[in-house]
């Protein structure tokens, strides 16, 4: 509620302040400071949805490999030849498949490791 009253005082005070900063032929005009005013809310409105879409998405990776069983669970090779330990894979994760995986990047004792959240698309068996 406090930031609402701060933009509802900064928005009141532009167009209080606009109408006397413009040249006297803007007098006549209904709003000489409206133009000024919409454009200002349009932009802050414009960045917060973008801050707001990027918050969202920037935790969450894709990573496309064949994915193999090792002794602790699944693990996929990345197409840059990383090896991911995959936690949580869901049953749909099978040994042998090529897949594209969505979820997050985590720190692992054992090196890289990665959280599934879920299956992007599955490519099929994985190539010799």
């Amino acid at each position: 509620m406090k930031q609402l009253n701060f933009r509802a005082r900064v928005l009141c005070s532009t167009l209080v302040l606009l109408p006397f900063s413009r040249p006297a032929a803007a007098a006549n005009s209904i709003c000489g400071g409206c133009e000024a005013a919409i454009v200002g809310v349009a932009i802050g409105v414009g960045a917060g949805i973008g801050v707001g879409i990027y918050l969202i998405h920037r935790g969450h990776t894709s990573l496309t490999g064949c994915v193999q069983q090792t002794g602790d669970g699944l693990s996929l090779i990345a197409k840059d030849s990383n090896i991911y330990e995959l936690v949580n894979a869901p049953s749909d994760v099978k040994a042998r498949e090529r897949l594209s995986l969505r979820g997050h990047k985590i720190k692992s004792h054992s090196g890289h490791a990665f959280r599934v959240d879920h299956v992007s698309r599955d490519y099929g068996p994985c190539s010799p």
